[in-house]
């Protein structure tokens, strides 16, 4: 798939960040590129489409920060409205907290306990959007939040997921068969010599 290729391309690869022994792929050249910036949008509002009937998608709900530069973009394409889940203290009046475990660190997320009003829910779901599947904690955290909020989760819908050392086992035991999709897997082979 070309667009694949070209997402591959883009990302750069860091060493030791943001902790030691860790590697960080930087998204962000993706954005610097109007045409890969396309290719994301196009790849996942098509996927999304081609997945779901859309009178059951209630809402994207996207996470800070990386998952801010796109899911707007998608939820405005689909006609959904896009809810955002922040860090601690970004956000103003009463909110529902979650702790959660990431890669490297411990963290908090947070949604305004009003983050779904006027959305109509009932019977229908939200789509989770980052831009990385990792390990999965920062995806199971907002999706406790959405529950909290009386809300359920359709997919979760990442431009990458990992497939190296122990990523996918750890993903499975913290999401379940919670539904999931990336626009393409980050290997050992793929991700490119690290930049430093």
């Amino acid at each position: 798939m070309a667009d694949v290729a070209l997402i591959l391309s883009k990302i750069k690869v860091y060493r030791n960040f943001p902790v030691e022994n860790q590697l960080f792929a930087d998204i962000f050249p993706i954005f610097r590129a109007p045409n890969a910036t396309e290719a994301v949008i196009s790849h996942l509002t098509a996927h999304i489409l081609a997945t779901h009937d859309m009178s059951k998608i209630s809402a994207i709900v996207c996470l800070e920060s990386r998952g801010f530069f796109f899911a707007p973009i998608i939820a405005n394409r689909l006609g959904l409205p896009v809810v955002p889940v922040r860090k601690k203290g970004k956000l103003p009046g009463d909110v529902l907290r979650v702790e959660y475990v990431k890669d490297y660190g411990e963290d908090e997320f947070e949604i305004k306990t009003d983050a779904l009003e006027g959305i109509e829910m009932g019977e229908k779901k939200v789509i989770l959007m980052d831009d990385l599947l990792g390990k999965g904690g920062s995806i199971k955290a907002a999706k406790e939040l959405v529950e909290e909020l009386g809300g359920e989760v359709a997919e979760v819908v990442c431009i990458f997921d990992v497939d190296v050392m122990d990523y996918k086992d750890r993903v499975g035991e913290k999401l379940g068969d919670l539904k999931r999709y990336a626009m393409c897997t980050l290997t050992v082979e793929n991700i490119g010599t690290p930049v430093n």
